[in-house]
């Protein structure tokens, strides 16, 4: 999943990059709402053919990071608010989506916080997809 496709579906973030991006981010984090889009895994089954012919299903795990602002009220009510914002809007522009012909469409797997800080809010919520991979 690149993240510039993410980017030119979910125009509520301010920026959207890749990992390198996150890696900064950790340490200097300049603009929210922000959201990282990381490679996560990917498994391939055994080959459904008995030939010399090589047929795998290959599922494809990805991640979006989101970085929300935590600086507006005691009680973190706020932070909740535009974080379920951020992410509708992103589960709109990715959940069934299909990134390429040979692609399943996207689905959504699980979420979780990753950390609260005094100023930020981290959420992940990871995706997957899966694809034939054929020699």
């Amino acid at each position: 999943m690149d993240h510039r496709t993410a980017k030119s579906k979910c125009r509520i973030l301010l920026q959207v990059a890749g990992a390198a991006g996150l890696a900064q981010a950790a340490t200097d984090l300049k603009q929210v709402p922000s959201a990282y889009v990381i490679p996560n895994s990917e498994r391939a089954g055994g080959s459904r053919t008995g030939t010399t012919v090589v047929s795998q299903q290959n599922s494809v795990r990805f991640a979006v990071i989101v970085a929300a602002r935590n600086l507006r009220d005691a009680r973190g009510d706020q932070v909740q608010a535009d974080l379920l914002t951020l992410r509708e809007a992103i589960m709109a522009a990715l959940h069934g989506w299909q990134p390429q012909d040979d692609f399943d469409p996207i689905e959504y797997g699980s979420g979780r916080v990753l950390q609260l800080t005094q100023q930020v809010l981290w959420w992940q919520d990871e995706f997957l997809t899966s694809h034939l991979m054929r020699s």
